[in-house]
């Protein structure tokens, strides 16, 4: 019982990361210039005129994650008569995932006012400001 609560404490640490990684790369673009996005992530994919001078602009990528596979473990032990147990999780590397991102940012007066993220917020995270 122990080590399903150790393994899933393990997982939503990891969940709880990627979701403060990807507030914090949506963060980062908030009053960036349409230049400046377009420098790091090329032309975008769509965009259209809303109302109130503001225009929205879609950039669409995809590329893979790498997944680790949890594998919970028991370990007994003894010596001198004493015995002993522990428990464990071990990540063992697994093959890449198709993700993808879709970031809509709003411009207002030239610079980035409003965001809309969707995706694998993993692979998300990755885009990042400087």
């Amino acid at each position: 019982m122990r080590v399903i609560a150790l393994t899933l404490a393990f997982i939503l640490a990891g969940c709880a990361n990627f979701g403060r990684d990807l507030t914090e790369a949506k963060s980062s673009w908030v009053g960036a210039t349409y230049d400046e996005v377009v420098l790091r992530w090329g032309a975008p994919a769509r965009s259209t005129q809303l109302s109130g001078e503001r225009y929205a602009y879609t950039w669409v990528s995809e590329g893979s994650v790498s997944r680790g596979t949890l594998w919970p473990s028991i370990g007994i032990f003894g010596g001198s008569g004493g015995v002993g147990v522990g428990t464990g999780v071990t990540v063992m590397p697994g093959g890449g995932e198709l993700a993808r991102c879709e970031r809509t940012l709003v411009f207002r007066d030239g610079r980035v006012t409003e965001q809309t993220w969707q995706g694998s917020p993993e692979y998300c995270a990755s885009f990042r400001r400087g």
